[in-house]
Parts: C-alpha cells; sequence; structure tokens
C-alpha cells in the first residue's frame, strides 16, 4: 500500500510568546506533533494551514523550520 504523502506549511506560535513562524512537516508527523501538543510536551500551538505540498524541499522553502 502507497501512502500519498503530503507537506504541509502552518503558522505556529510558542506559548507565552507573541511572536509567530512558519512550521513545515509531513501529514504523517503532523498527527504525532499534534499528540506531543496535547500532552504538553510540546510548548506550541498550531494555526492556519498555509500550505500543503508534494514535495518536502518546497514545503521547507516556504517555512522557516521543519519538525
Amino acid at each position: 500500500m502507497m501512502v500519498n504523502l503530503k507537506y504541509r506549511v502552518y503558522e505556529a506560535q510558542n506559548f507565552g510568546e507573541s511572536d509567530t513562524y512558519l512550521v513545515a512537516m509531513s501529514s504523517v508527523r503532523e498527527i504525532s506533533v499534534r499528540e506531543e501538543i496535547a500532552r504538553g510536551e510540546r510548548l506550541m500551538q498550531l494555526g492556519s494551514l498555509v500550505a500543503e505540498v508534494d514535495k518536502r524541499n518546497e514545503a521547507i522553502s516556504i517555512a522557516d523550520c521543519e519538525l
């Protein structure tokens, strides 16, 4: 079975900070990132979806960082 992997870029903000940034992650990684946020292991919140692309390098070129 082949997974149709997508790469997403979200606005993000660290708790206690006012600055926002763009973060790239795969659709598979997004699941664990959201779980880490919910458990309080990752002190950030995801905002609006900025882009969804098929190529990792394209997502990285849009974002400020990658998870």
